[in-house]
């Protein structure tokens, strides 16, 4: 049984939206894996860059097949899973993100592991990084946005580069694409497959690159710090107090917004908030290439906007946020 287990190629699926700066290294760090692939499914929504003929290409050379899904409107990534999941020829999946890639060869064996040595375990998930070297490479707001996770190991269910059992994530219905298809699913379906098994941390590690272009503007940043807040408001609004137990910490900036309006505490609330305003992103003002930045000049008075900004958006979905596209 074991060796069965430890001889069934995976079937990996990358999902991908406007991915010309990474899915080629993403995929060619997939073809680098000792462990046998049986195929890459690349469901591509609705891209509007080159990526679909990057991946085209490295398709023909590859000795892993890959096949493509083209869509023609952008159904998200929950979706986009769902879909790859059902028509894969594997027991066992991965769910994998277009701009991430894996740093040796041997990340898939370590993370196919678990299920060897435990037949109850039913998903695993590896510990990401953003290296110093990959964020020394973004745009001013790129590094501003992802300034508070470089260097860190985060170790999670996030379909970034995790493995399920088919089976089991089809018994669950998948990723819950009603509430939570355009963000935030990774924490629900983490916890909708620990109901029914074990979830279990591997040794393998993923590169998390995101965006490798020079069009990350300060609109981008807005936007995809209201995508985050809107997801946050979405799955406490679903989940309720599930979500605020296991993140509390996301907590304390909300609290942090509306202390300088609580009587008596104004003095207090807006001293914490001009600390607040340089420790939030303390990597930008001691790093000398954005310290350098004439743009460091505004942003004290930005981290404070985006604490409001960020607050509003969160309540707003919790109160009024359907799960549609951002």
């Amino acid at each position: 049984m074991t060796k069965k287990i430890e001889k069934e190629p995976v079937t990996i699926v990358l999902p991908m939206r406007n991915a010309a700066t990474t899915v080629l290294l993403s995929l060619q760090s997939i073809h680098k894996q000792t462990y046998p692939i049986r195929e890459v499914i690349v469901i591509d929504n609705a891209s509007s860059d080159n990526s679909i003929e990057i991946v085209r290409n490295f398709a023909r050379e590859s000795k892993i097949p890959i096949r493509i899904v083209s869509r023609q409107n952008n159904k998200g990534l929950g979706a986009s899973f769902n879909l790859g999941v059902e028509s894969s020829k594997s027991s066992l999946v991965v769910l994998m993100h277009s701009d991430c890639t894996l740093p040796t060869a041997g990340e898939l064996s370590k993370l196919t592991r678990p299920f060897i040595e435990n037949n109850d375990i039913i998903a695993t998930y590896p510990t990401l990084f953003l290296p110093e070297s990959v964020w020394q490479t973004y745009d001013f707001w790129e590094k501003c946005y992802f300034v508070r996770v470089v260097g860190r190991g985060i170790a999670g269910l996030t379909t970034k580069f995790d493995c399920i059992r088919k089976k089991k994530y089809l018994d669950i219905g998948g990723i819950d694409v009603k509430n939570f298809g355009f963000g935030g699913f990774d924490a629900d379906l983490h916890e909708s497959l620990s109901k029914i098994g074990k979830v279990a941390k591997s040794e393998a590690v993923a590169i998390h690159l995101h965006y490798l272009g020079a069009a990350f503007s300060l609109g981008k940043l807005l936007d995809k710090q209201r995508v985050d807040a809107r997801t946050y408001g979405r799955a406490i609004r679903t989940r309720g107090m599930s979500v605020i137990q296991n993140g509390s910490f996301l907590l304390i900036r909300p609290s942090l917004a509306i202390l300088p309006f609580i009587p008596y505490l104004h003095a207090i609330g807006l001293m914490l908030i001009i600390i607040y305003s340089f420790l939030y992103t303390k990597k930008m003002f001691i790093t000398k290439s954005t310290r350098e930045n004439p743009r460091i000049i505004i942003l004290p008075f930005l981290n404070v906007f985006f604490l409001y900004y960020e607050t509003f958006w969160t309540i707003e979905a919790f109160l009024f946020g359907k799960n549609k596209i951002e």
